[in-house]
């Protein structure tokens, strides 16, 4: 018995409804790991070799690295525990083992943006938590949650040299951006160096590569620190008139002494619903996260506040 043929019709649905599952790309100009990839979030990442059980010290590897996972993994006793290891190949060709759980698969390479980015247990704004992640801490953002409200991150807290496996933030406190994420990476190696000259070029490549990233001042600041030079001053915003009340949008909004995250500092927050009352904001709009707002001084707290953690008041 002959089977029917198809209607046309349906073959155009199962065509559009076989598009639409195709996952959108995870974030634009991003570093992405696949499965047989991974990051390094942990600096100076020893790798080893392994044989009978007996780890070797190989080489050092740094923060943010990309590596390739030839698929072996194995157990072996470090520092009296047994640990889990999975093989990895540098870019240089190099080969060993390293410990498991600072490498990240399937994973976003990212750094925290915002000075001291809350934790939450799960993805949603009643499970924040008391516990934080320092500004400039790299992470990989777990792909499967790229691009949503609550990213899933694992890193490596280097103030409390603690392992932060598959915790959330929220998505405007970290930044993928390969500026961000490098000059992350060349401050770090800088602040760890203790060779001047060396000290230098990692902050000077770090500027001449990556000139819009929002770790500008801190490089400068260490440039200027290193040589004995004055950081340059940046421009200031052309601001305009406005009044009324706004409230805040988001459970920790950061109040800063100046219109911009990358100058100014964080002087106080406010709490999710908290009503301000706005006397001025800046003429031009800032992008921040992806989202594009004005700044806006408030009155008390005295200081800025981004206009896209801001809300009208009811």
């Amino acid at each position: 018995m002959r089977r029917a043929p198809v209607p046309v019709a349906l073959l155009v649905l199962l065509v559009l409804l076989s598009c639409q599952q195709k996952p959108a790309p995870l974030v634009p100009q991003s570093v992405v790991a696949d499965a047989k990839s991974a990051f390094v979030i942990l600096g100076d990442l020893p790798l080893w070799t392994l044989a009978q059980g007996a780890l070797t010290l190989k080489e050092s590897i740094s923060i943010g690295e990309k590596l390739s996972l030839p698929g072996q993994t194995a157990k072996a006793v470090q520092a009296g525990k047994e640990r889990d290891f999975v093989q990895v190949r540098r870019e240089s060709g190099s080969e060993g083992w390293v410990r498991a759980d600072y490498v990240v698969s399937r994973a976003i390479l990212a750094v925290v943006t915002t000075e001291g980015a809350v934790i939450y247990s799960v993805p949603n704004n009643t499970a924040a938590t008391t516990a934080v992640i320092p500004r400039m801490t790299i992470a990989a953002i777990h792909a499967d949650t790229g691009g949503m409200t609550f990213i899933r991150v694992t890193g490596y807290d280097p103030v409390a040299k603690l392992l932060l496996k598959g915790v959330y933030l929220r998505n405007e406190g970290v930044s993928s951006r390969p500026a961000d994420v490098q000059a992350a990476i060349l401050l770090q190696l800088a602040a760890g160096s203790k060779n001047r000259r060396q000290q230098q070029a990692f902050l000077t490549s770090a500027i001449k590569d990556n000139p819009d990233s929002i770790f500008m001042p801190e490089l400068n600041a260490a440039l200027a620190a290193l040589t004995g030079t004055s950081p340059p001053t940046p421009a200031p915003k052309a601001t305009e008139p406005a009044s009324g009340s706004m409230t805040a949008s988001e459970d920790t909004v950061n109040v800063y002494d100046a219109p911009d995250e990358k100058t100014g500092k964080p002087v106080a927050s406010l709490k999710n619903g908290q009503k301000v009352d706005v006397q001025e904001k800046t003429a031009d709009s800032a992008s921040i996260g992806g989202r594009s707002a004005p700044w806006y001084r408030i009155k008390d707290p005295a200081g800025w506040v981004f206009g896209a953690s801001l809300s009208p008041a009811p």
